[in-house]
C-alpha cells in the first residue's frame, strides 16, 4: 500500500522512541502506560491501528518535497525566525509522528471517559493522571519544535475549540449531511502537526488543499468505523454516521422523520435486506473524493480511496453471504423436492 510500506522503518522509529518516553513516566505510571500504549502499536499484531494519526507527519513531508517550495509561494514569516533550530523536514516529521502518538493516546482516554460515564473509580484513578502525561508529552514536542511561533498556537487552540465543539454537539445534530466538516473536527487536534509541518517549510499556502484532503479522509474514517461501532452507538447514543444515513434515505422516503431514532431492527434490514452499504459507499464516494485545486498529497489521497474500497468491499460481503444462504436454501429445497419424487 502506497500509503502505508514506504513508512513502516519510520513508525518503527517513532513508537520506539514514544515508548521510551512513557517508560520514563512517574512510577507506577509509567507501567501502566505502557500497557496502554501497546494496545494501539503497530508493531503489534492484535494492536487496534490508528494510520493516519502517526502516518500523517510523513505523508506531509512526501507532499513538501514533491511540491518544492518558490518565492511565489513563499509566506510573509521567514521560516527561519519562526521555529526552533529543529530545521530538517526528516526530524520534525518523525518528531511530529512521535508527538501524534501521545496526541492520540491522550484523545482515546477522554473518548473513553465521556462515552463510559460509569466508569469504576480505580479506572478513572489511572485514566486521568495517564491522559495528561499523555498531553505533556505532546505538548513539549509542539513547544520544542515550534517555540513561540504565535500563528501555531492560534492554529492549536482553533483545532482544540473545534474538537470541543465536533463532540459537545453531535448528539443533536446531522453531521454526516448537514455540517460533514464537523466529523473530522471530532479529530481536529490531529491537524495541529499538519500546521507544524506547513510552518517549517514556510508553505502554508498548501493549508487549504491538504486540510481539505484530510478532513475527507477522516470523514470516509468514520464512516468505516461507524460500520462495526453502530451496535454500541446506538446503546451509547453517540452520533452515527451509518445509523444518520439510514434514518436520512428514511426521511426521503417519508417513512419516518427526522427526530425518529432507528431501531435495531431497521438497521438489520437495511443492512442485509435493503443494500444499504452499497449506497453508503457510493454516496461517500461522491460526496468525499473531490480532487484538490493545487497541492495533493498522494498517500492521503492514496488512504481515502482505499477506505473507499473499504466500503465497497463491506457492502460486496453482505452481498455475497446474502447470495451464498440463499442458494444454501434453494439447494436445500430442490435435494427435498428430488428425495420425495
Amino acid at each position: 500500500m502506497l500509503w502505508l510500506q514506504p513508512f513502516e522503518l519510520q513508525l518503527d522509529a517513532v513508537f520506539e522512541e514514544a515508548k521510551q518516553k512513557v517508560a520514563h513516566f512517574p512510577k507506577p505510571l509509567n507501567e501502566l502506560g505502557l500497557t496502554y500504549l501497546a494496545k494501539f502499536d503497530i508493531r503489534q499484531k492484535h494492536s487496534t491501528k490508528n494510520y493516519v494519526c502517526y502516518l500523517l507527519p510523513f505523508w506531509i513531508a512526501d507532499t513538501l518535497q514533491a511540491y518544492p517550495a518558490s518565492n511565489l509561494h513563499s509566506t510573509t514569516v521567514p521560516v527561519s525566525r519562526s521555529v526552533s533550530s529543529l530545521q530538517s523536514l526528516p526530524e520534525l516529521s518523525h518528531r511530529m509522528g512521535v508527538a501524534n502518538i501521545f496526541c492520540m493516546l491522550h484523545f482515546f482516554i477522554q473518548d473513553d471517559l465521556m462515552d463510559t460515564p460509569n466508569l469504576p473509580a480505580d479506572q478513572l484513578h489511572d485514566l486521568i493522571p495517564l491522559s495528561q502525561l499523555f498531553w505533556n508529552e505532546f505538548v513539549s514536542i509542539c513547544g520544542e519544535n515550534l517555540g513561540d511561533h504565535s500563528l501555531f498556537w492560534s492554529y492549536y487552540k482553533q483545532f482544540l475549540a473545534q474538537w470541543a465543539s465536533a463532540v459537545y454537539n453531535e448528539a443533536e445534530s446531522d453531521y454526516l449531511f448537514q455540517q460533514p466538516e464537523m466529523i473530522a473536527g471530532k479529530v481536529s487536534p490531529l491537524k495541529i502537526s499538519l500546521i507544524a509541518m506547513l510552518l517549517q517549510s514556510d508553505r502554508m499556502d498548501m493549508l487549504p488543499d491538504l486540510l481539505h484532503q484530510l478532513d475527507q479522509a477522516l470523514i470516509v474514517l468514520q464512516m468505516n468505523d461507524d460500520l462495526t461501532d453502530w451496535e454500541e452507538d446506538m446503546v451509547e447514543r453517540n452520533y452515527n454516521c451509518l445509523l444518520a444515513f439510514i434514518r436520512h434515505e428514511a426521511v426521503e422516503q417519508k417513512q419516518a422523520l427526522f427526530t425518529d431514532k432507528v431501531t435495531p431492527t431497521q438497521v438489520q434490514q437495511a443492512i442485509y435486506d435493503q443494500d444499504v452499504l452499497q449506497r453508503y459507499a457510493q454516496y461517500a464516494e461522491s460526496s468525499f473524493t473531490e480532487d484538490p485545486s493545487s497541492f495533493g498529497s498522494e498517500s492521503l489521497i492514496a488512504f481515502r480511496n482505499y477506505l473507499i474500497t473499504q466500503l465497497y468491499q463491506a457492502a460486496s460481503s453482505v452481498n455475497d453471504a446474502r447470495n451464498t444462504l440463499l442458494q444454501g436454501s434453494l439447494l436445500y429445497y430442490i435435494q427435498k423436492d428430488l428425495t420425495s419424487s
